[in-house]
């Protein structure tokens, strides 16, 4: 069930808390696509006390603040979320702009008010008994195996590293890999590096031999929960043989509201050096943000075939250089899936993708950290269900990693009453 703290605090986000003066603020906005193919792209705009906003514009009052985002040539009104800026700094609509091609735009008006209606579908965060879920209704999106239990041997096993389970579209359980099986340290969407030096200490987080990836805690203050999208903020601890943290990262998971069959996911996973300095290495099949695929029969892996940006080359061992996106297609059951992994031009240089035929895919980096020095990783999760969905061309691929590189132009102009 839904913890009191948390669904108190996802609703207060939703409908951000807000002195509003007067009647409701109105604006004008109008959305560019800036050359770029649009299709159920997550689209936002900022609104800032003294910008946007009137001056004496506040976000600490009782009144609930909502949007209402209508387009300015009639029709229904859209589905907008609000979510507050960080230091009473204003907040951020977002929606979803299902499509919008190069050439044309969007515009809406924008009515920020005290209440209002709220969507019947919104996401939500349950916690479990070692795991999360994150759900979209009452669809499962993502689960988040966050138990470590080192009393025995094979509970161990199970549990020394926290991971993201993806669940399929049919009631078809997950479409990642958990322990066990063909290389058992292959969980789901995880992150390690098998050279991780510390000091004058190197330990492997890839294949966690003596040591452990530990989830800590979630940020219920960062939690955000709405009908556009559903986000989580988690801390993890990187335990050396001696149960020390040396060190820590810290995952922004945002699940994306789409059309039937297709999910996407938006990972912000932030490391930080904690007791020393520290050196992220080891080779493309043994480190980096990786997905693996839910085994076709167990032990055995899955037949994945892989679509490459056109950027990419070499191919040796299954390493590519210059990708910016890998998709891997295989089957579960009697459904096909195709998950793009995209790596954010603003992650460590230079990174290569790995691909392997059993369904392990992923980008490798390497990087120096100093104590309490911090990086941050962007990547994109895109998955759909190729028989409702039946493009997997490069073509559709390449107009979905610019869109998430390249967001849409939003501008806004107040309606003065």
């Amino acid at each position: 069930m839904i913890h009191k703290m948390r669904a108190g605090c996802a609703l207060a986000i939703f409908l951000v808390a807000a002195s509003c003066p007067g009647a409701d603020l109105q604006f004008k906005i109008k959305v560019d696509p800036a050359g770029i193919a649009r299709r159920n792209s997550p689209t936002s705009v900022k609104l800032r006390p003294g910008k946007e906003l009137p001056a004496g514009w506040t976000a600490p009052g009782d009144s609930l603040v909502s949007a209402i985002l209508t387009p300015a040539n009639g029709g229904e009104a859209i589905d907008a979320q609000v979510v507050s800026l960080a230091g009473a700094k204003g907040i951020e609509v977002y929606w979803r702009e299902k499509k919008l091609d190069p050439g044309m735009e969007s515009r809406y008006t924008l009515r920020l008010g005290s209440g209002g209606k709220t969507a019947s579908t919104v996401f939500s965060f349950k916690e479990g008994s070692g795991y999360s879920d994150l759900l979209y209704g009452k669809t499962p999106v993502l689960r988040q195996m966050t138990a470590y239990d080192p009393t025995s041997k094979d509970s161990l096993h199970q549990t020394y590293k926290t991971f993201h389970h993806v669940w399929g579209f049919h009631d078809d359980g997950f479409i990642t890999k958990g322990a066990g099986g063909q290389f058992t340290h292959h969980r789901g969407l995880f992150i390690g590096f098998s050279k991780t030096r510390v000091g004058d200490k190197q330990w492997d987080f890839w294949h966690c031999k003596g040591v452990s990836v530990r989830h800590e805690k979630y940020d219920p203050t960062a939690e955000v929960m709405g009908p556009v999208l559903g986000r989580t903020l988690s801390q993890t601890g990187w335990y050396n043989p001696e149960g020390e943290v040396v060190v820590r990262d810290y995952r922004q998971v945002t699940a994306w509201r789409q059309v039937e069959a297709q999910a996407l996911l938006d990972f912000v996973i932030t490391i930080e050096a904690v007791s020393d300095d520290v050196s992220l290495k080891g080779d493309p099949q043994h480190a980096g943000f990786q997905y693996r695929a839910v085994e076709s029969k167990p032990g055995k892996g899955n037949k994945t075939t892989y679509v490459r940006s056109t950027e990419s080359t070499g191919g040796k061992n299954d390493v590519w250089e210059g990708a910016e996106w890998i998709t891997g297609i295989f089957q579960h059951g009697e459904n096909n899936y195709a998950v793009t992994h995209m790596d954010h031009p603003k992650n460590p240089r230079p990174t290569v993708y790995s691909t392997r035929n059993y369904g392990r895919f992923g980008a490798y980096f390497e990087k120096d950290l100093k104590k309490g020095e911090k990086l941050e990783l962007r990547y994109r999760i895109f998955i759909v269900d190729t028989k409702k969905h039946p493009d997997v061309s490069v073509t559709r691929y390449e107009k979905k990693y610019w869109d998430y590189i390249e967001p849409s132009k939003v501008t806004v102009s107040p309606v003065r009453n």
